[in-house]
């Protein structure tokens, strides 16, 4: 009973409040002048982040700047000190180049834009003075815009320490593809306009055709680059007042096709539903049906060796986006069937596809007024590609260059999902269809059927032979009982 008295003591320990309570006081009024009233003010319009330590830590370098650092996050690196003499020396001859701006025209214009650019960083960077933000922002802006001047330009400087390196270009478009490396879009713009060649009779293409052009050059934005160019030219989409910054506008390259592509295809199955038929009711239960499967596919969606299996033939096509993926449905006919087919866009993985799709993923999952499509590519890539085999399939359908190894490859697409937040998956009812195709055994028994005994002439005629065979001794037989 002593034992326990003793324990419970121990267990209760009263602390007194020193000074009747004034230290809590203290903390009280400590607190509250810390405590900000509502949102910080650079939370609103915030879209260039720091890519959170959940999805860094899976592959770090992807996220930040090899040769030049563009924006406040990573300014003032060492490792960039190089690169900031060649900003300076880019600027110097802009200016000697153009007569009609002058370093205090751009000083003064960028100042008046100073605080609307803060405003754009997730972070309010406190430790950059007006004058030092102004500076970077003149320095970084003019660099960029004056490297793909270049790179478009037919003139070549043979002192230009960057188009002296063959390598080097490629190099600096790693650096301006990422979230941690970016400047507001209006930025740039403001800063094209001011530096725009004065003679009237020069063409001078946008800042988007100019931006766009330029990464062209690196083989994963290659076609997709050039199909939105087509977009912009004709006048079907303005991103002069939505564009948020380069990897912004990189995305809507890439996205913005594959919006279309929906639409169209809603409007077609639109015109479909009102055609009268007899069986559109059920047409439309299954597609109902679809949607519920959807849901599952998370767990359930076979890979491409299975659905190869399965009598499912997958084709690389040519489209205005990588994500224009489509399927079409296998039929049975009099004579056979018609295979279902997986219609999946060209892909070249490479050096730069990995931290290209790492940071568009990023974006989406950092900023909120952007919907999952590059995140849903990923998913449905990685539910496809398993294993080293279905990589395989892919690549020998020429859907996907592989420059990686065959394991990296095949795990490519996991680790881009790796913690990564789906909002809304936009292949749902693609998968829906193509689990649906895959639930039906006679796919199943025909493709192993095919694969069995129709995989070359002697096997059919083995098969055919053995058949006739078959039918004349039943006939033999059947004669002689009647007989």
């Amino acid at each position: 009973m002593e034992n326990r008295t003793q324990s419970n003591t121990r267990d209760h320990i009263s602390v007194p409040i020193a000074d009747g309570g004034i230290g809590l006081e203290e903390l009280e009024n400590t607190m509250r002048a810390k405590l900000c009233p509502g949102s910080p003010s650079w939370a609103a319009k915030c879209c260039i982040f720091r890519v959170p330590e959940v999805l860094k830590k899976h592959k770090r370098e992807a996220y930040e700047p090899d040769f030049v650092s563009i924006g406040p996050f990573h300014h003032g690196g060492k490792q960039f000190q190089h690169m900031e003499n060649v900003k300076q020396w880019y600027l110097n001859n802009l200016l000697s180049r153009r007569t009609n701006v002058s370093l205090k025209n751009l000083i003064e214009s960028i100042a008046q834009r100073e605080k609307s650019a803060r405003e754009f960083y997730a972070e309010p960077l406190d430790d950059l003075s007006q004058n030092d933000l102004v500076e970077m922002m003149i320095l970084d802006g003019c660099f960029v815009i004056e490297l793909f001047r270049k790179y478009t330009s037919d003139e070549e400087d043979v002192n230009d320490p960057i188009f002296r390196m063959d390598c080097m270009f490629q190099y600096l478009c790693h650096d301006l593809l990422l979230l941690e490396n970016q400047l507001p879009w209006f930025v740039l713009q403001h800063l094209y306009n001011l530096t725009l060649d004065p003679e009237p009779d020069k063409y001078s293409p946008s800042l988007t055709i100019l931006t766009l052009t330029a990464f062209t050059s690196q083989k994963p934005l290659n076609h997709n680059c050039h199909s939105y160019l087509w977009y912009v030219r004709e006048n079907k989409h303005d991103t002069t007042y939505n564009t948020l910054h380069i990897l912004d506008l990189v995305r809507t390259s890439i996205v913005f096709p594959f919006q279309e592509h929906i639409k169209e295809k809603k409007m077609r199955e639109n015109e479909e539903e009102n055609e009268p038929c007899f069986w559109r009711l059920k047409i439309r239960r299954t597609e109902s049906n679809n949607k519920k499967l959807g849901a599952d596919m998370d767990s359930e969606f076979p890979p491409a060796i299975a659905l190869g299996q399965a009598g499912v033939k997958f084709r690389s096509v040519s489209s205005r986006s990588i994500m224009n993926i489509e399927f079409e449905k296998g039929v049975f006919r009099y004579f056979g069937y018609k295979r279902g087919t997986f219609k999946i866009p060209h892909l070249s993985i490479g050096e730069l596809t990995d931290p290209l799709f790492r940071n568009l993923i990023a974006f989406e999952q950092c900023y909120h007024h952007h919907s999952h499509e590059i995140t849903s590519y990923a998913f449905l890539m990685y539910k496809l590609v398993t294993s080293s085999k279905d990589m395989e399939i892919l690549c020998e359908k020429r859907i996907i260059d592989n420059w990686l190894s065959a394991e990296d490859g095949a795990n490519y697409f996991s680790k881009l999902c790796n913690d990564t937040v789906l909002k809304k998956f936009y292949y749902d009812e693609l998968c829906a269809q193509v689990k649906m195709h895959y639930d039906i055994k006679w796919y199943r028994w025909l493709e192993k059927l095919n694969r069995d005994y129709f995989a070359n002439p002697w096997s059919a005629i083995s098969l055919i032979a053995a058949a006739i065979l078959l039918a004349l001794t039943v006939v033999q037989t059947v004669y002689t009982i009647h007989k």
